[in-house]
C-alpha cells in the first residue's frame, strides 16, 4: 500500500475543508458587516410654515443629528438652505436610497402642531408618511431619537401609511442622588423677568426665548465640584444685543460684540426648581461689566 499517496490525499481533503471554512468565514464577515448598515438615507430637511428661520434651522438640525445617531443608517445631508419651500419631487430622489424629509405646520384653529415624516422608498417606488400631533412646537424638539427610529422602521415595514399618533406630556426622569445625565431636565422652564421660556431638550441642548422675541441656543451639562454636582447652562453661539435686555439698547449693541457667553450655574432644589447664579453683563454706574445675578428657574411643563 502506498501510504504516501493516502497521506497526500488526506492532506488535500483537509486543505479543501480549510479553504471552504475560510470562505464561509469570509461570507459571514461580509454579511455581518453589511447588515450593520440597513439603509442609506438622503435627508432633504424640512418644510415649515409659520416657523421663523432660527426655529426652522434648529428643528432641521435636530432631525439630522438624530438620524446620524441611529445605528444601521448612513445619512447623506441633501439640504439646501435653512428649509424647503415645498416638498421635494420624485425626480429629486436617487435610486438605491431612502429619501426622508419632514413637513411641519400648525393645526388650523388650534395651538397644536403637526409634524409629518415622509420617506420615499426607491426600491418599492412608494411614498410613505406618518403624522404626529404635538401639544406645542417645543414638544417636537423634545422628542427622543428613539421615536424617530420607530417611525422610520414603521414606515419601511409598510405598516405606517398615514398613521397618526398624539404625543402627550411625558414625565421627565427624576434625578437620583448622583446625577448621571441631564435627561430629567427636559421640558419648559421659566423664572426670569426678561425671559419668556427656556426649553431644555434631551441630549444636553436647548434654547432660551426672550420676551423681546430673540432666541439663544444653549448647552446643558453636569459638572462635578468636589462632592457636589452643578447644572451648568451656557450660551452656544455668538452674543446678540438682544441677549442683554436689562441694558440700555445703545450699551447692549456696543458691549455684545465682545461679551463672554452667558452662563448659568445651578444647584438642584427639587425636581422642578433650579437655583443659582447667572454670569452676564450688568449695569454698574452707567457702565456695562461682567457680573453675576441670583436666579431661580421653575419647571413650566
Amino acid at each position: 500500500m502506498n501510504y504516501k499517496r493516502i497521506s497526500d490525499r488526506n492532506n488535500s481533503i483537509f486543505s479543501v475543508k480549510k479553504l471552504f471554512t475560510f470562505l464561509a468565514l469570509i461570507c459571514i464577515f461580509h454579511t455581518t458587516a453589511f447588515s450593520q448598515t440597513k439603509y442609506l438615507i438622503d435627508y432633504f430637511g424640512i418644510v415649515a410654515t409659520g416657523v421663523d428661520d432660527n426655529m426652522s434651522k434648529m428643528t432641521s438640525d435636530l432631525y439630522y443629528t438624530q438620524l446620524c445617531e441611529l445605528n444601521g443608517y448612513t445619512v447623506n445631508d441633501k439640504r439646501v438652505g435653512i428649509r424647503m419651500t415645498t416638498a421635494p419631487q420624485d425626480s429629486d430622489f436617487e435610486d438605491g436610497k431612502i429619501s426622508l424629509y419632514a413637513v411641519i405646520s400648525k393645526k388650523e384653529n388650534t395651538s397644536k402642531w403637526i409634524s409629518t415624516i415622509t420617506i420615499y422608498d426607491s426600491a418599492k417606488k412608494t411614498t410613505l408618511s406618518e403624522a404626529k400631533e404635538y401639544d406645542s412646537f417645543y414638544k417636537i424638539l423634545m422628542e427622543p431619537k428613539s421615536s424617530l427610529q420607530e417611525t422610520i422602521s414603521t414606515l419601511l415595514s409598510g405598516s405606517g401609511l398615514s398613521s397618526q399618533a398624539v404625543i402627550g406630556s411625558a414625565s421627565p426622569s427624576k434625578p437620583t442622588a448622583k446625577i448621571q445625565s441631564t435627561e430629567f431636565l427636559s421640558g419648559t422652564w421659566g423664572g426670569e423677568d426678561t425671559i419668556d421660556k427656556i426649553v431644555i431638550m434631551r441630549g444636553g441642548r436647548g434654547f432660551v426665548i426672550f420676551k423681546n422675541g430673540s432666541s439663544m441656543n444653549i448647552t446643558v451639562e453636569i459638572q462635578a465640584e468636589g462632592s457636589s454636582q452643578n447644572i451648568v447652562i451656557t450660551q452656544n453661539g455668538k452674543a446678540n444685543a438682544s441677549f442683554f435686555p436689562e441694558l440700555p439698547r445703545e450699551i447692549a449693541l456696543k458691549e455684545a460684540v465682545n461679551a463672554k457667553p452667558i452662563k448659568w450655574i445651578f444647584n438642584i432644589n427639587d425636581d422642578d426648581t433650579l437655583s443659582g447664579t447667572k454670569s452676564t453683563l450688568i449695569l454698574n454706574d452707567g457702565v456695562a461689566a461682567s457680573g453675576t445675578l441670583d436666579v431661580v428657574w421653575k419647571r413650566k411643563s
